[in-house]
C-alpha cells in the first residue's frame, strides 16, 4: 500500500465550497482546555481534511482484472492486509477522455491518465478501476470525531469502502443487482455526460485509531463510453459545530397565495424551525419576540446531509415578512424577506425553460447565466409572484454542486418557486429532498424506482388552478385520474386552468420524434382539452415554440396558417408553450420547422425568459431575450407575444320586475327596475329593448318582452305580464316591484313571466304561517255549528217524546 498520510504531513486543504445562509459557518472544533492529574492538556486539533486531490497518494489498478480473483471474499481487496504493492501509485485526479488526459471539461482536470481501454488502444473499455489509500487517525482525534464527510466526483458509478465495509455508493444499482462474483469487474452506472459530484459520510463506527484503509471501485457504464473520471477531493472531520450550516434554502409555492413552503439543507441532525414576522424597519434586528415559530420536519438526504422543510400558512395580503431558519441551540440563518400582494385580481409570474446547470460542462458559467436571467427578468418585472421552472433544474440528478449553483440566487429564497420534475432531475431523491410541493400525490406520476423522484401536485393561486405532473412516468392513466379528480373538485373555483409538465409534446427540435414524446402526443391532448385546460407550459427541447390553438390533438381552426398575437379560445381549445434555455447551458437546433402545430418558432441560441400576465379575461404570454447577442438580440427585446382570451358564449344577466298590476290612469314606465350586466362588456342596461306596451287607460292584461345582446352576440330575453285594474282595486306594481333574472331559455317562470293565477293578479302565494289564523277561525265556526246542531236535535227529540 502507498504511504499513508498522517495528520502532521497533510496540508490544510480548503473546505468544499457550499452556498451557506448561516451567519457563522461551521468550523473545525476549537481546542478546549481540560485538566488532568498530570496538569493542563489540549484536546486534539483536527485537520481540515484527511484526503485531498493534490497530495493524497493512491494505489490503483486499471488493467481490467478482478483484484479479489482467487479469494472467497470478493471484498478482500478493500481490507488492510491486502497486498497492493504491484499496483500503480499516483495522486489524483484520475481520468481519460478517448484515451487522452484532456477533453472532459475545464471543471474536470486530469492529473493522472488512466488506461481507458482493456487492450490499451481501443474499445472495449476497462470495466472497473480499483483504488486504495490509507488514512491515519489518532486515538485523540477519534474521540473528537462524529464521522468523516467526503466529496467524490466520478463518471460513471462508484462504490466506497472503509476497512472492508461499504460506506457509500452512487449510480450503482446495477452493481447491487449483479451476482456477488461479478461485482468487482463489470459495467455499471448510466451515461451521465459530465462527471457527477456527490457527498457521503463515514460513521465513526467504521473507523479505528491508526491506519484506516479507504478503497474505491470506479465503474465504466459500457464498453464504448468516451470517458472515465475519479477524484475524492476531500474527507473532512465531522464535528458538532458551534453553529449549524443552512444551505440551499429555497422558497416554493404553497397550496394557495397565503402559504409558502421552505426547504433547506443542514449539517446537523437536530430539531430546527422557521420563525417569521412582519418585517421590521430597515436595519432593525429580526423581531424574535413577536415571531411565529413553525417546527420543521426532515431527515437524512441521499447526499449524506440533513434536510428540513416547513410550511408557512395564514399569511396576510400586501405584507412584507422577515424569516429565518435554525434554532436557539444551533443558531439562526441570516434573515430573509418576502412579500405578499393582493390575494385576488391581476398578477404576473415568470416562466423559465430548462436551466440545466452543468449541461455545458461548466457549472460556474451556467450559474452566471442563470443568475443573470433572473436579475434581468426581475428588474423588468419586480412584482412577479412566482418563478416557474419547466424542469431540468440541474444536469445530473444527484449533483449537489449543480444544486448549489441553481439555488444560489437570493431570489430563490424570496419569491416562491414552482419546480417541474425533468428527465435530468428524476434520477435521484435530491429533487424531492430539495423542494417541498403542495398537494403532492406520490401515486400519480409515481417515482420509477426507489432511488428516483416522482409525484404530481397542484395548487390554487388567485383563482387560477395550476397542475404539475411528472411526465417522466409514462402511466397516462394515473395522470388522468389525478387530473380529473383535481379538476372535478376545484375546477369550478378557477377562472383559468394551467397545466405544466417537462416533456414538450408540441416542440420542434431534437426531441420532437422521441418515442415517449410521440406516445404522449397521441394520448394527452384529448384529455387536456376534455378537462378544460387553457394553457400548457413545457420544456425539454431547448428551443422556443408556441402552438396554434389545439383541440383534441388537432388544429382548433384548420384554416389557420399564420401566427397571431391575439387568439380566442373556444371550448376545448388549448395553447401550448415550450420554453428555451434560461441559463444558456444548452440549445437544440430546430429539426421540424414545418410542424403543423407550430405557430411561432424561435432558436437564436440566446437565453430567454417568459412573463405571463393573468387577468380575469386574458392570459398574456410574452417571451424576452435576457442577454445581448448581436443586433437582433437586445436584452429584454421581445421574442414572441400572444394574448389568450376565451370565446364569449355567456349571455348577459337580465333583470326585470315581477308580474304585477297597475291602476287605471296611472303612469307606467316599462324600463323602471330593468337592468342588464355582462361579465365581459359590463353594464348593458342602456342596450335593453322592450317589445309591447301597456295602455293604462284600458283595463286588461298586457305582455312585455325584454331582450339584450352583448358584443359577442349572446342574447338574453325575459317576459313580464302587467294587468291594468280599476283605481283602488289592486296593489299595483309599485307595491310589489319584485325582480327576476332571465336565463335566455324562453321559460316564463324562469324569466319572471309566470302565468300562475295568484301571481298574475299581483298576489303573493300563501304560506302555512299566513293561512293559520283563517284555518283556526274556520275550525271554530265548524265546532260551533256542530254544537248548535246537536243541541237542536236533542230539543226536537224531547219535544217529540212529550
Amino acid at each position: 500500500m502507498s504511504e499513508p498520510l498522517t495528520a502532521a504531513s497533510r496540508p490544510r486543504a480548503a473546505h468544499r465550497s457550499r452556498r451557506t445562509i448561516a451567519t457563522a459557518s461551521a468550523t473545525a472544533l476549537l481546542a478546549t482546555l481540560f485538566t488532568t492529574s498530570a496538569g493542563v492538556a489540549f484536546a486534539a486539533e483536527l485537520p481540515e481534511t484527511y484526503i485531498d486531490t493534490a497530495s493524497t497518494v493512491w494505489s490503483y489498478s486499471d488493467d481490467d482484472t478482478d483484484p479479489a480473483a482467487g479469494s472467497d471474499d470478493r471484498l478482500s481487496w478493500t481490507t488492510s492486509d491486502f497486498d497492493d504493492s504491484e499496483w500503480k501509485t499516483a495522486t489524483g485526479s484520475f481520468g481519460a477522455k478517448n484515451g487522452a488526459a484532456e477533453g472532459i471539461g475545464d471543471d474536470f482536470p486530469i492529473t493522472t491518465l488512466l488506461n481507458q481501454y482493456a487492450d490499451g488502444e481501443a474499445a472495449p473499455n476497462v470495466r472497473t478501476f480499483h483504488f486504495r489509500t490509507g488514512v491515519t487517525i489518532t486515538a485523540d482525534e477519534l474521540t473528537e470525531l462524529n464521522g468523516l464527510n467526503g466529496t467524490v466526483t466520478y463518471d460513471d458509478a462508484v462504490q466506497i469502502f472503509v476497512n472492508g465495509t461499504q460506506v457509500a455508493g452512487f449510480v450503482d444499482d446495477k452493481v447491487d443487482a449483479a451476482p456477488e462474483a461479478e461485482r468487482n469487474l463489470m459495467y455499471a452506472g448510466e451515461s451521465n455526460g459530465s462527471p457527477i459530484t456527490s457527498t457521503f459520510t463515514i460513521p465513526t463506527e467504521s473507523l479505528h485509531a491508526g491506519e484506516n484503509t479507504v478503497s474505491v471501485a470506479l465503474y465504466q457504464d459500457r464498453d464504448t463510453s468516451s470517458d472515465i473520471y475519479f477524484d475524492l477531493s476531500s474527507l473532512e472531520p465531522a464535528v458538532t459545530p458551534e453553529h449549524a450550516s443552512f444551505d440551499n434554502l429555497v422558497m416554493t409555492i404553497g397550496g394557495d397565495e397565503s402559504a409558502r413552503n421552505l426547504t433547506w439543507y443542514t449539517d446537523v441532525d437536530e430539531a430546527q424551525y422557521v420563525q417569521y414576522a412582519a418585517a421590521p424597519a430597515s436595519g432593525a434586528e429580526f423581531p424574535a419576540d413577536g415571531a411565529t415559530t413553525v417546527e420543521a420536519r426532515g431527515g437524512e438526504t441521499t447526499s449524506g446531509e440533513q434536510n428540513r422543510r416547513a410550511t408557512i400558512e395564514g399569511l396576510s395580503e400586501n405584507t412584507t415578512y422577515a424569516y429565518r431558519v435554525g434554532s436557539d441551540a444551533l443558531g439562526w440563518s441570516d434573515a430573509q424577506t418576502f412579500s405578499t400582494a393582493d390575494f385576488s385580481g391581476d398578477y404576473n409570474f415568470l416562466f423559465f425553460g430548462d436551466p440545466q446547470i452543468g449541461a455545458s460542462g461548466n457549472v460556474a458559467s451556467d450559474e452566471i447565466g442563470w443568475q443573470d436571467t433572473l436579475d434581468v427578468a426581475l428588474e423588468q418585472f419586480p412584482q412577479s409572484e412566482m418563478l416557474f421552472s419547466a424542469g431540468d433544474q440541474v444536469n445530473t440528478a444527484s449533483s449537489e454542486t449543480e444544486y448549489d449553483a441553481f439555488l444560489s440566487p437570493t431570489q430563490m429564497q424570496q419569491i416562491p418557486v414552482v419546480p417541474v420534475n425533468g428527465n435530468h432531475d428524476v434520477g435521484s431523491k435530491a429533487y424531492e429532498q430539495h423542494y417541498t410541493t403542495p398537494n403532492l400525490d406520490t401515486e400519480a406520476g409515481a417515482a420509477l424506482s426507489d432511488s428516483s423522484s416522482g409525484g404530481d401536485y397542484w395548487f390554487m393561486f388567485k383563482d387560477v388552478l395550476y397542475l404539475v405532473i411528472n411526465s417522466n412516468n409514462p402511466d397516462i392513466d394515473a395522470h388522468e385520474q389525478f387530473l380529473r379528480d383535481v379538476v372535478a373538485e376545484h375546477g369550478d373555483e378557477a377562472k383559468w386552468s394551467v397545466l405544466a409538465f417537462h416533456h414538450s409534446i408540441y416542440s420542434v427540435a431534437a426531441h420532437v420524434n422521441d418515442e415517449n414524446i410521440i406516445s404522449m402526443r397521441n394520448e394527452l391532448p384529448t384529455l387536456i382539452s376534455d378537462i378544460g385546460i387553457d394553457v400548457v407550459l413545457q420544456g425539454h427541447d431547448h428551443s422556443y415554440t408556441r402552438s396554434y390553438l389545439i383541440n383534441n390533438g388537432e388544429l382548433a381552426n384548420p384554416d389557420e396558417t399564420e401566427a397571431s398575437n391575439e387568439v380566442v379560445a373556444g371550448e376545448g381549445d388549448v395553447l401550448y408553450v415550450t420554453a428555451n434555455s434560461a441559463s444558456g447551458s444548452k440549445y437544440y437546433d430546430v429539426t421540424a420547422p414545418d410542424a403543423w402545430y407550430a405557430s411561432v418558432i424561435n432558436q437564436e441560441k440566446v437565453r430567454n425568459y417568459t412573463n405571463i400576465e393573468v387577468t380575469d379575461d386574458a392570459i398574456t404570454i410574452t417571451t424576452y431575450r435576457s442577454e445581448q447577442t448581436g443586433a437582433r438580440a437586445a436584452v429584454n427585446s421581445v421574442v414572441d407575444e400572444v394574448t389568450l382570451t376565451r370565446d364569449d358564449t355567456e349571455a348577459p344577466q337580465l333583470t326585470v320586475p315581477e308580474n304585477g298590476e297597475v291602476e287605471q290612469g296611472s303612469d307606467f314606465d316599462p324600463m323602471a327596475g330593468v337592468s342588464a350586466v355582462d361579465n365581459t362588456d359590463g353594464d348593458l342596461t342602456d342596450a335593453v329593448s322592450v317589445t309591447g306596451s301597456v295602455d293604462t287607460a284600458t283595463l286588461g292584461g298586457y305582455t312585455l318582452e325584454y331582450s339584450v345582446s352583448d358584443a359577442a352576440g349572446n342574447t338574453q330575453t325575459a317576459t313580464r305580464e302587467v294587468t291594468v285594474v280599476a283605481a283602488g282595486a289592486g296593489t299595483g306594481p309599485g307595491e310589489n316591484p319584485g325582480g327576476g333574472a332571465g336565463d335566455g331559455s324562453g321559460d316564463d317562470a324562469a324569466s319572471g313571466g309566470s302565468n300562475d293565477s295568484d301571481s298574475a293578479r299581483g298576489e303573493l302565494p300563501y304560506t302555512g304561517a299566513e293561512a293559520l289564523p283563517w284555518l283556526i277561525a274556520a275550525g271554530l265556526l265548524v265546532l260551533l255549528g256542530a254544537a248548535f246542531a246537536t243541541t237542536s236535535a236533542v230539543r226536537r227529540r224531547r219535544a217529540h217524546s212529550a
